[in-house]
């Protein structure tokens, strides 16, 4: 949003569909454009709501400050949420492609550290943070970095509707996936070092 530190999330509209944008894709953003309860919007914003009272304050700080819905006739429902970018205005990018950009061994380590530190922190409070891929560096100086998270769906895809209300299942399930993304980019980029990075 020009001139503000904000921005805003749509689903894309037909015309900005591609060729890899499957069927099931095109339907499902079809019914979740104007329809809350299937809204990915919606459910990020009502639960960045809810962990805002629920947790600790430096936890909480990796995700946006704001994030509230909008809505417009051509688009549907839409989330402007505060824009996160690094000190000197650039994107921010995923931890994989800043392990991937450096060939600085002890740089993937802290990254790779700060990434194992943050999901025992999120399994800890049972968030729901099922996509550890999505978790983004911000450089906020140049040799300091914090993580953010942007995107997140905390309804998940469960064959069982209500089990992201269930704090065990959110443990297990947070774990289990990000200890699958840490071992991959363990094996990628850390592949000299032991398992206890």
């Amino acid at each position: 949003m020009p001139g503000q530190p904000l921005c805003v999330k749509f689903y894309r509209t037909p015309a900005e569909y591609t060729g890899k944008t499957r069927p099931s894709v095109r339907a499902s953003i079809f019914f979740s454009r104007f329809c809350l309860w299937f809204n990915v919007n919606y459910h990020e914003a009502s639960y960045h709501e809810r962990l805002r009272k629920r947790l600790p304050r430096d936890l909480f700080a990796v995700f946006p400050e704001r994030m509230h819905m909008v809505f417009s006739r051509k688009r549907g429902w839409g989330v402007v949420e505060s824009l996160i970018e690094n000190a000197d205005g650039s994107a921010i990018r995923r931890v994989v492609a800043e392990m991937r950009g450096t060939d600085d061994h002890a740089l993937r380590r802290r990254l790779y550290r700060a990434a194992a530190e943050l999901f025992d922190q999120l399994a800890e409070q049972a968030v729901c943070f099922y996509d550890p891929p999505n978790v983004m560096v911000q450089w906020t100086g140049p040799e300091e970095f914090s993580l953010r998270i942007v995107d997140f769906e905390p309804m998940g895809r469960a064959l069982i509707p209500g089990l992201s209300l269930i704090p065990a299942y959110v443990r297990y399930k947070v774990r289990r996936r990000c200890s699958r993304y840490l071992k991959r980019i363990r094996e990628s980029y850390l592949p000299d070092d032991s398992k206890e990075v």
